[in-house]
């Protein structure tokens, strides 16, 4: 998501968010839409769930606003009347973003916070139980695969999305590990009917390389129906990259939340032994941990994580390093492009602890467990017990969520208080 500003006036300035490829799919059960339609779709839920009045710009199904604004994540662009970038950061930065419209529009009387909004926010699409089929144990880092759905004449839409990743060295050598997982599309309202034939898939290559197994079936589950993926781990052999293809079928049940309908649905795609560089990385908990720092030298830091590097293009940018690593992402980035490149992470000094290491345990544990939305703040309505008590106090910028920075402040605070036993 992005902040765009055009057309301003000496006295006023547009923004538009723009939709681009989900960086992160599975993030609130999200997973990439395969349509135009779909996109749109995913808008009206940002729409819903965020509250906000800035208009939309949704981006082509090729990518091509991405690729043009160079591809970051979360990148930001101030664009005068004449479509002349005036400002350009690969990582969005509210603060710096207020500097820069204030020296190109006037500073305002009133600074307006995000409390001042009253933004009606919603939570992410009701769904069935989850949490219940256990998820797929990873081989190693992993890479998503282009996947591309074949469209029939039924025009029934793709209740289940198909993501495919693979170890790097099925495309470096042919030869590896795939992930195949079938993920329900929070969008359509639907679940998996577990009384019925469990989801069955079939994989065909059409360039000689080996699949195996080259079908699969999926769990046998006691709860009569759930939300939860279903995930398969494969072994290829002989698929070169670049040129082998697979065709995928599968078959499974539809039914809807509100069980209004609950149908037989054959559908196809075709996958490419290929990288897909616009297909974000899966939020489904990373195995690759860097654990505290302590007593380990700089060598193992930086090695440690450059592990994050899941393009292979030699650097970090904020959405491949780990959440724990953010805080210190600015202070590495020396040259502010969005990226933490071999050069810089050369010169940074390993931290003695994990950052974040010197909060306390059962209260950052506390934090993320309430973080219902995985967005590493707290809003009111998340915040219960002894941090509802506190929330006014830990706000400190009055923007209606404690982020981590303030979730710190506030215990250090606490920390250097009278009476702290």
């Amino acid at each position: 998501m992005e902040t765009i500003q055009r057309d301003y006036a000496p006295k006023g300035v547009s923004f538009y968010y723009i939709y681009k490829a989900l960086a992160h799919p599975e993030l609130n059960g999200y997973v990439t839409p395969f349509t135009l339609d779909e996109r749109l779709m995913h808008v009206k839920e940002a729409e819903r769930t965020l509250g906000s009045k800035i208009a939309w710009i949704c981006d082509t199904m090729e990518n091509d606003l991405k690729h043009a604004f160079g591809d970051a994540p979360n990148s930001e662009f101030i664009i005068g009347p004449d479509a002349t970038i005036l400002e350009r950061r690969a990582w969005s930065n509210p603060s710096r973003l207020r500097r820069d419209l204030e020296e190109l529009v006037g500073a305002v009387e009133r600074e307006t916070r995000i409390g001042d909004l009253d933004m009606k926010t919603a939570p992410p699409p009701d769904k069935v139980a989850s949490g219940i089929v256990p998820r797929a144990v990873l081989p190693g880092q992993m890479v998503p695969l282009k996947v591309e759905p074949v469209f029939n004449s039924s025009k029934a839409p793709f209740y289940v999305k198909l993501r495919v990743e693979a170890t790097n060295r099925v495309l470096r050598d042919g030869a590896g590990k795939l992930y195949f997982g079938f993920h329900l599309d929070p969008i359509y309202r639907v679940h998996w009917n577990n009384l019925t034939d469990p989801l069955i898939f079939q994989v065909e290559s059409k360039t000689g390389a080996t699949i195996t197994p080259a079908e699969g079936r999926g769990p046998k589950v006691n709860e009569a129906a759930d939300s939860d993926p279903r995930e398969f781990i494969l072994d290829v052999n002989g698929a070169e990259s670049g040129r082998a293809e697979m065709n995928v079928t599968v078959r499974y049940f539809a039914c809807d939340n509100a069980n209004t309908f609950c149908i037989p649905v054959t559908q196809r795609y075709t996958v490419r032994i290929e990288q897909d560089h616009d297909g974000g990385r899966a939020r489904r908990g990373d195995s690759r941990r860097l654990g505290p720092f302590a007593g380990n030298g700089g060598g193992d830091f930086r090695r440690r994580l450059m592990q994050f590097d899941d393009d292979g293009d030699g650097k970090i940018d904020r959405d491949e390093a780990p959440e724990q690593f953010l805080q210190r992402f600015g202070q590495i980035d020396s040259n502010d492009d969005g990226f933490i490149d071999q050069s810089e992470l050369n010169s940074a000094q390993p931290p003695p602890r994990f950052p974040g290491a010197g909060l306390a345990g059962g209260r950052m544990r506390m934090f993320e467990q309430m973080d219902a939305n995985g967005d590493g703040k707290l809003t009111r309505d998340e915040a219960s017990g002894p941090m509802a008590a506190r929330f006014e106090s830990m706000d400190s910028n009055r923007d209606g969520a404690v982020d981590r920075t303030e979730m710190e402040s506030s215990m250090q605070r606490g920390r250097r208080g009278p009476g702290r036993r």
